[in-house]
């Protein structure tokens, strides 16, 4: 079955009104793994404000949705279906460290999401820089879901 037959248009309009349309556009470009979040799925949000999670939440609301401290060593390994690593990965000591406990959080037929801000000074960490530490950090396929003038979207998966 393909993802299309997955996610009706009806879905979309639910998605696009619940999460807003820039959240939407990554969050349908993940395929299967927003339709287990529809049935009940598991989100790890890393940081971030939390808006992004109530977004979430109000999208998927079967979804179990759990923030996570980006330093915590705590939780099963492959337990999530989604993994967000939300405005900030560029800001931390230790990026690939934290991008390799996001990954080893996503169950294997799971993503982990990284979505960057623009900093007030116009300044964005590039797609190429962070999916190099995503890389380093034991992703097998990195690829760019969305980017406007505000940040960019990277979905990172350990299988291909």
């Amino acid at each position: 079955m393909s993802v299309s037959t997955l996610i009706q248009p009806s879905d979309r309009r639910a998605v696009q009104a619940a999460a807003g349309p820039a959240m939407a556009e990554w969050l349908l470009a993940l395929g299967s793994v927003v339709y287990r979040l529809d049935y009940g799925g598991r989100v790890a949000a890393v940081g971030g404000d939390g808006a992004a999670v109530d977004l979430l939440g109000a999208a998927h609301p079967l979804a179990t949705l759990d923030a996570v401290d980006a330093g915590t060593d705590s939780l099963a390994a492959g337990s999530y279906d989604l993994v967000c690593v939300l405005d900030g990965l560029a800001e931390l000591a230790d990026p690939v460290g934290t991008a390799r406990r996001a990954l080893r959080l996503a169950r294997p037929t799971g993503a982990l999401v990284v979505v960057e801000a623009s900093r007030p000074d116009g300044f964005v960490d590039g797609p190429i820089t962070i999916g190099g530490w995503l890389t380093r950090a034991g992703a097998a396929r990195v690829r760019l879901l969305a980017a406007t003038s505000h940040g960019f979207v990277l979905d990172a998966r350990t299988t291909h």
